[in-house]
């Protein structure tokens, strides 16, 4: 009884979302599943708001003039995060401490080589340009790869592509800053809809990752994810669910389960067939709904209620989905936008259904 009451209330919740838009997305990332619970909503208003919904997104909604998806604002969504060793999102403190510590390294180098130029130990002065130098490479390199990454978020992959190349080159390419650069260019090119290219980009990713020291296997895990989402897309099924068979359970850290969680869906999504009922399903929900850009996660879930035949709740999500929708699904997961965009059409075709019978029913009535 408590996990039916449960269910009713996050219906409740996702319809109230769906009928205000006063919560922001910071809101609900703190408190979420809670939007609506003070404010039940009877099951047709949720259906109408939904409809309301769709029908504010329009028919073409997400679509350019060619036919194909339009560049989407994600740059005013999305954020960076640095993730630690079990793939949990480290805190932006923490991340600000590690930045600052670097620096004071830097100057701390710098200042004992003013010392020693001044002192007049040559092997002293020696060995504090070579640590300054390779210390100040390592926070130049960082810097560009944070840099790229936030050309990916706003759309400009030409040039944050520029700037990958650049980190592959000699001097500044490190096992490290090769790896995680073929990472963001596994990105890019999935972002291009080229989805071979991707694939070889991730596994030369995973390939530099392992053989990395000290090993970071939450970047291994990341480049897996990235390489099976792209076989998929590729239509390469068979390879996809052998790699996916190898990684097992899905990580403790919440980045990296929600990765899990995507990929698993996305896999199944290929195959159209459901690993599991409902209690799964819904776990997997709330994590897209408490994370504002997950929005592949939302509509696999979508995906996920309709192929259970759970209609109101794959409603809900869809409508949701389409209005989180801030980058080019219909290059980066193809299969998934195929699904969402016949959906959003039956919708439509529905809402216009019913807003045609309403004046035919009134005019009966005066008659």
């Amino acid at each position: 009884m408590s996990a039916m009451h449960g269910r009713e209330r996050a219906r409740r919740a996702i319809a109230g979302l769906l009928a205000s838009r006063e919560l922001s997305f910071d809101d609900e990332a703190e408190h979420p599943g809670e939007g609506g619970a003070t404010n039940p909503m009877p099951p047709e208003s949720a259906a109408a708001s939904s409809a309301v919904a769709l029908r504010t997104l329009g028919a073409d909604a997400g679509t350019g003039a060619d036919g194909r998806g339009g560049e989407r604002p994600a740059g005013s969504r999305r954020a960076l995060v640095a993730i630690d060793r079990t793939g949990a999102v480290m805190s932006p403190l923490r991340r600000y401490a590690g930045r600052a510590a670097a620096y004071g390294a830097l100057s701390i180098l710098s200042t004992i080589g003013v010392c020693s130029l001044a002192s007049g130990d040559p092997l002293v002065m020696a060995l504090s340009l070579v640590g300054t130098a390779a210390w100040g490479h390592g926070i130049l390199v960082t810097r560009w790869l944070e840099q790229a990454s936030a050309l990916m978020l706003t759309g400009e992959l030409d040039r944050a592509e520029a700037l990958l190349r650049r980190c592959l080159r000699p001097p500044w390419g490190s096992e490290g800053v090769r790896a995680h650069a073929h990472l963001r260019l596994s990105g890019i090119a999935t972002r291009r809809g080229d989805h071979a290219q991707a694939v070889r980009e991730a596994r030369q990713a995973v390939t530099l990752f392992t053989t990395e020291y000290p090993p970071q296997p939450q970047f291994i895990q990341l480049s897996r994810y990235q390489e099976i989402r792209a076989l998929v897309s590729d239509s390469r099924l068979p390879d996809a669910r052998y790699l996916f068979e190898e990684l097992g359970e899905a990580p403790s850290g919440d980045y990296l389960r929600a990765q899990h969680y995507l990929t698993e869906l996305y896999v199944a999504l290929a195959e159209d067939r459901m690993p599991f009922l409902d209690a799964p399903l819904w776990d997997r929900t709330q994590v897209a709904l408490a994370t504002p850009q997950a929005v592949p996660l939302l509509g696999l879930c979508c995906w996920g209620f309709h192929k259970l035949g759970d209609e109101e709740m794959s409603r809900h999500l869809l409508a949701l989905t389409l209005e989180r929708d801030d980058e080019p699904l219909e290059r980066t997961m193809p299969l998934l936008f195929r699904f969402l965009d016949g959906k959003r059409k039956v919708a439509l075709t529905l809402a216009a259904r019913s807003d045609a019978e309403v004046p035919a029913l009134a005019g009966r009535s005066k008659t």
